[in-house]
């Protein structure tokens, strides 16, 4: 005999549909509650377990002073732009350096005027102190001769008087002139040396001014602060920031982990669609408070430790972005392989196998 299949009673076919249609809300309920629970424990474990860090990322700064007040007459680059060590940046016109640059020029001819005249009064002086020299010793070789001849009556007093005053006139004129070849020497000695002081000063004030131009120091990247022609500036202003063509992330490593972030760990950064390896460099032994993006307003300002992390070469970050720092969960780091390192060990790993089969 055929078996007749038994057929559901009619009125238990609405409690079924309903025993069926409860256990998915069942299911989907504990599949809510455990993500609630997990959410939960994110939120109130996840920070002491995983490196969620922020981070900012950044590059050598150089920042571009004024070295004298002035006005900017001329620009030559822009926000963003690649620049090289010695690129014009912009023209800075200083009426005080040029003035200042007039008068020690001024100074400095002045005291050449000078010492020319002490040259030519010394080689003067020099030129007539053997003839000087020579007149006082003659003279008081005729004044002992006199004086031999006086004493046996043969010279008259009026001779002897004249003979005197010639002598003393030769004397004088000789000590008159040693004098002014020693007094003539130390002061074109002083002379010279400030006026080598005077140039030297002179090419520093012109070299530091460069007729105005405000040339780039170093390698980089202009950043966004830029002025304006017009725009005046004082002594020590900054005029731009020029940025290193290798940035890097330096990370604000809060106080709650309870494990240690080490040198060399492997790490994620992300900022939006974005996201690069890059590796803990450096453990800086400095604080410092976070940026003001960073903040929480509803808690204490933070001043968490730094540090630094090297990015690869091929990186879509700005300089200065906001990035989050991931890749760690209670010290181990599930990144902790570069690629060529994957590689490799994917590549060892046959060969040991190879080698125990043929042993």
């Amino acid at each position: 005999m055929e078996r007749i299949r038994k057929r559901p009673k009619l009125e238990t076919l609405q409690n079924q549909q309903r025993m069926v249609a409860g256990s998915w809300s069942r299911r989907v309920y504990f599949l809510l509650l455990i993500a609630l629970i997990v959410f939960g424990a994110d939120f109130v474990l996840g920070s002491l377990v995983f490196l969620r860090a922020d981070g900012l990322v950044a590059a050598d700064k150089i920042v571009v002073a004024a070295n004298y007040p002035g006005r900017v007459t001329q620009l030559f680059t822009r926000e963003g732009a690649t620049i090289q060590r010695g690129t014009v940046l912009a023209t800075l016109e200083s009426t005080e350096m040029l003035r200042n640059i007039a008068d020690l020029a001024f100074r400095d001819a002045e005291l050449a005027a000078r010492v020319s005249d002490l040259k030519v009064r010394l080689v003067t002086a020099n030129s007539l102190l053997p003839f000087a020299e020579r007149s006082a010793v003659e003279s008081a070789q005729i004044v002992e001769r006199i004086d031999t001849l006086s004493s046996q009556g043969l010279i008259p007093a009026s001779r002897i008087d004249q003979a005197l005053a010639t002598r003393y006139e030769n004397a004088a004129r000789f000590a008159e002139l040693r004098g002014q070849v020693n007094v003539i020497g130390e002061q074109l000695s002083v002379i010279e040396r400030e006026r080598r002081r005077a140039t030297q000063t002179l090419n520093k004030l012109e070299a530091s001014y460069a007729d105005g131009q405000v040339v780039a120091q170093a390698d980089g990247i202009v950043g966004p602060r830029v002025p304006v022609v017009g725009q005046g500036f004082e002594f020590g202003e900054e005029l731009l920031q020029i940025y290193g063509s290798e940035p890097y992330v330096l990370g604000y490593l809060p106080d709650s982990y309870l494990f240690k972030l080490k040198e060399g760990d492997r790490v994620t950064i992300q900022s939006g669609a974005f996201s690069v390896q890059g590796t803990v460099e450096s453990l800086l032994p400095v604080t410092d408070a976070l940026p003001a993006e960073f903040q929480n307003l509803f808690r204490p300002r933070d001043r968490n430790r730094l540090f630094r992390i090297k990015l690869e070469k091929e990186q879509p970050f700005a300089t200065q972005q906001k990035v989050r720092i991931t890749g760690c969960f209670w010290g181990w780091c599930w990144n902790s392989f570069t690629p060529t390192e994957w590689t490799r060990i994917a590549t060892d790993k046959p060969k040991s196998m190879a080698m125990r089969h043929a042993d």
